[in-house]
Parts: structure tokens; sequence; C-alpha cells
């Protein structure tokens, strides 16, 4: 399930904790955690009267202490040792603690147990503060009316998922909770924070405003004077947006406006109020981010897959059947797109065979493929010779690609009439010609495509009498590694074509993946691997 539908879940079922008993709140929000996240097992503390952090609920499977000394001490006092560990604060005291144990968690997952752990934080926050009602504190009943308000507020922005949006709904929310006249919006940006929206005229934050909130974490409040974010404001305050590691945003309100239309300062419990909606902000912002992060990797999804079918669609669907010659190739690319590519081409009896290795992976080295088959495509049909292709496909790579890019390639060519062979190796790893148990080496007589826009190259000759084979390949064959880090290498490749001097070039194909395989074990495949192979 994506991570902003667990999310959405999650905060659904954690909603009960308003309709549940004290003494049952500690196992719901137990069960609606090992639910959600990877973990099985958790524990909850609660600070009590005499603040110590006392179990709440735990899992049977857990063995946890009565009393926890202090967060810190949860990672040693539980057995199973817990995986996170998570204090549970508001802006007054830390209140709790939450542990975690038995499961691997991603990084995803681990952000999604700290926005989490923020909600549960203003929730048991809220539930602390109707127990104190009952206590007959007219204050605190205030202050739960403002409390409960926040909530809804919270609840309301958390389901804004656009950034823009979610920024101006955070400005309306915040004059409305303020009363203030003026609002801003700053948001991370590097090492320094952007001003991403605000009503009224607001200024940049000046880095040293930004360090103190950055570093104190409260807080920051003036009564006139040039240091006002908003210019010629009477009062303002500005709060830091605090994330899973660090601070993501200031949000600043200037000049609250009193009952009888005069603008006053900020009291203490608007600056409270105010912190706990920072955080609110905070777990809305994430929540966007990680929305606005699946979306860029669902399309980026998208887009490589689109360039994988655009690849399978340029590389040969099916090996041609010509008489007299056998004809093989694999193509195994290390991603969903690769830098390998290969054809077949036949002309007036002759049979062109081509391997090229695009420098890089992925995406870029996809685009390059798709470049180098139209031109290669182009030049084949005007009947070009092997050598004028090299050197005018050396020269479109080098005006059009990237000083970076360059290709390796070798083309071969079988005269069956003749019993000869052509090629071109521009670059490329030295191939192999195999008369029976000899093995005759085409290396490389020029430089890589692309590297230099005029370089010409020349087609060299060999004899290729009936029984002959010719084996091209790239080098994610020569250079897949074990699990120890140790290459295939050409030695061990050449033993496999020794041995096999007689095989046909499908059997050559299948032997040597077969060889390949055995040799990387469990090893990840670090580069594209393909082989193109022919016998008269």
């Amino acid at each position: 399930m994506p991570l902003l539908h667990r999310f959405e879940d999650f905060v659904q079922e954690l909603q009960q904790l308003e309709h549940a008993a004290s003494n049952a709140q500690g196992s719901l929000i137990l069960e609606v955690f090992t639910r959600h996240t990877p973990f099985e097992l958790g524990a909850l503390y609660l600070r009590d009267r005499d603040a110590q952090f006392r179990l709440s609920a735990k899992s049977p499977q857990l063995v946890a202490p009565e009393i926890l000394q202090t967060e810190s001490h949860a990672e040693g006092a539980l057995e199973p040792s817990p995986g996170v560990v998570v204090p549970l604060r508001n802006s007054r005291e830390n209140f709790g603690v939450l542990a975690l144990a038995r499961g691997s968690a991603t990084e995803d997952d681990l952000a999604f147990v700290r926005a989490a752990s923020t909600l549960l934080s203003v929730l048991l926050t809220n539930h602390r503060l109707v127990a104190e009602k009952s206590e007959g504190e007219l204050q605190l009943k205030y202050r739960l009316l403002e409390l409960e308000s926040l909530y809804d507020i919270g609840l309301s922005i958390a389901s804004t998922l656009n950034i823009d949006e979610l920024a101006e709904e955070i400005i309306i929310r915040t004059i409305s909770l303020m009363n203030a006249r003026r609002v801003a919006l700053y948001l991370r940006q590097g090492d320094g924070f952007k001003l991403h929206q605000s009503i009224g005229e607001a200024r940049e934050l000046d880095p040293d405003l930004a360090a103190r909130l950055v570093f104190e974490g409260e807080p920051v409040s003036f009564e006139g004077g040039a240091d006002c974010l908003f210019p010629d404001c009477s009062t303002f305050v500005a709060v830091p947006i605090r994330g899973n590691n660090n601070v993501i945003g200031v949000l600043a309100a200037a000049d609250r406006e009193t009952r009888e239309g005069g603008i006053a300062p900020f009291e203490k419990n608007e600056l409270q109020l105010l912190s706990m909606f920072a955080n609110q902000v905070a777990i809305a912002l994430e929540n966007a981010r990680l929305h606005r992060d699946a979306l860029e990797k669902q399309a980026m999804e998208q887009d490589l897959k689109l360039a994988a079918t655009i690849q399978r669609d340029i590389l040969p669907r099916s090996i041609p059947v010509i008489e007299g010659l056998e004809l093989a190739a694999l193509s195994r690319p290390a991603r969903q797109v690769g830098g390998d590519y290969h054809a077949f081409f036949e002309q007036e009896g002759i049979v062109t065979m081509l391997l090229a290795d695009v420098a890089g992976k992925s995406m870029p080295a996809a685009l390059l493929v798709s470049a180098l088959h139209a031109a290669v495509q182009l030049l084949f049909a005007e009947g070009h010779e092997l050598g004028e292709i090299a050197t005018d496909l050396n020269r479109h790579i080098h005006k059009w690609s990237a000083e970076n890019k360059f290709i390796t390639m070798v083309m071969v060519s079988i005269d069956r009439e003749h019993e000869t062979l052509r090629f071109v190796n521009a670059g490329h790893n030295p191939c192999y010609i195999m008369h029976g148990d000899r093995l005759e080496t085409i290396k490389s007589h020029g430089l890589p495509i692309g590297i230099l826009g005029q370089t010409r190259y020349m087609t060299q000759t060999r004899p290729f009498p009936a029984g002959s084979a010719v084996v091209l390949y790239s080098d994610g064959i020569t250079e897949a590694e074990n699990e120890e880090g140790e290459e295939f290498e050409n030695p061990r490749l050449e033993e496999i074509l020794t041995a096999n001097a007689g095989a046909s070039a499908a059997e050559l194909r299948d032997r040597i993946a077969a060889a390949v395989d055995a040799f990387v074990g469990e090893a990840p495949q670090k580069d594209d691997q393909t082989l193109v192979i022919s016998r008269m």
C-alpha cells in the first residue's frame, strides 16, 4: 500500500482514541502502530504525576520494565532491543516514549513513524488536557477549546497534498488562530529559508534570526523595531516548523488585533498555540512532500517503462534466418533500460552484425542508444561501406551528444561467397574469430565513436572459411563480478570458446551465459550483458 494511503488509514484509526477509555488507549496505540508499520512489537511509556516514565502498554512477547529512567534507556532496557525509539512531546514537556521492535524499516517507514508519533503527541496532549479539565481550572477549559480547534485544523490541513494549496491554507488558519493582520510562511531551501507565501508584505528571513530559530527551537517575538520581518509592524512572532530531523520551515505572524481594533503583543498562550500549530504544519508538509515524491517516483517509473518498451522495439525482436549461417544473440540490461545495442543487416548476400556499448547506464544511455539506432539504420540503408558508416556515425554522435558521452562499437560483415570477414572495431573489447580450436582477436583500431569528430575509420579484412565463428560481446560479460568482487575476465571466456570449438552459435551463447551466471552467483548485475555470435 502506498505510504500516503497508509498514513491516511493510520490517522483514521488513531482517531478512535477520542472514544476509548483511558486504560485502553495504550493498547490501541500499539495495535495501530504495529499494524501500519513493519514493526511487530512495541511498548508505550507515559509520564505519571511523579514525572516518571511508566509502562502504559506493551506487546506480550516484549520484556519491558515497569519504570523507564529516561528515553535513552529504552534501547538497553527492552528485550528484544527496539529498532526505533520515538519521544512523545508537546511544547511544554516530554510526556512519553514509544519503542518499536522486531522489524526491518526503510527510510520512508521511519519518516512515517516520526510523523505519526508527532500526530500521536498532539492527540495525547489533547487527552491529558481533557483529564485536567475535570479539576475545574477555567483557564485549562479555555485551552482545551483552543486545542480541539487546533486538532480539527490539523486534520484539515493534513488532507491537503498540494504544497501551494497547503501553504495558502496554513496562512489563512494562522490568521484565524492568532488574530494576526499579516502572516508569512518560509520553507527550507538548501541551507537557508525562502519566503514561500504570505498575506501582507514580508521580508526574506534574516540569516541570524533563522539560525536562532533552528538552534533554540523556540518562538521568537519582537515588539517594533527594525528586526521585524514585516515592514513597519508593531509586533510579530516567528516559530520554527520542525520536521523529522531538522527545521523545515518558519511560520511568522505580525500585528495581533485586539477586540477593540487596536494592536497588541502576542501573549504567552498564543505563542504556545502557534508552536503546537507548527507541529501540525510539519506533519502536513511532510505528508505533502511524501505525496509529491510518490508522484515523482511514479512518473519516473512510467518514463522508465516507456523507455524500456521503446528500447525493446529498437533491439531485434528475432534472429534472422539466413541460409548457410548460424546467428545467436543474448541481451540482458542491468536496469529497466540499458546502454548496450546490437543489430543485424543483410544486403546483397553480405550479413553484418553490430554490437555497441554506450557510456553510462539507465535513461541517458538509453537516449543515446535511440540516436545510435536511428543513425545506423539510415547509414546502412544508403549502402555505405563499414569504415564510412563508422566515420559518418562518429561525426554525427560527436556533434549532437554531450561531451562525456561516447560509444564503443564493433561491426562485422560476413561475405559467404568469398568466405571473408570485414570489420571495424571502434574502441570496443577485442572480439574473437574461431577457426577450429584456434582463436584470433579482433582488436580495436580506432577511438570510440563520439570522442573526436575528425576521426576516420578503416575497414579491415580477415579470411572466414566454412566452419569459422565470430563472437562479439560487451564488457558486461568479461567484467561481471562475483560476490568477492572478482571479474569473469577474458581468459575464462577464451577457455569456453576453445572447449566448445565445434558448438553451434546458439550452444556457444548458452554455455557462455551459463558460465557467467555460475561465476557471478548471487552478486547483483552491474552492467548490461550482450552477446552476438555467428558461425558459417
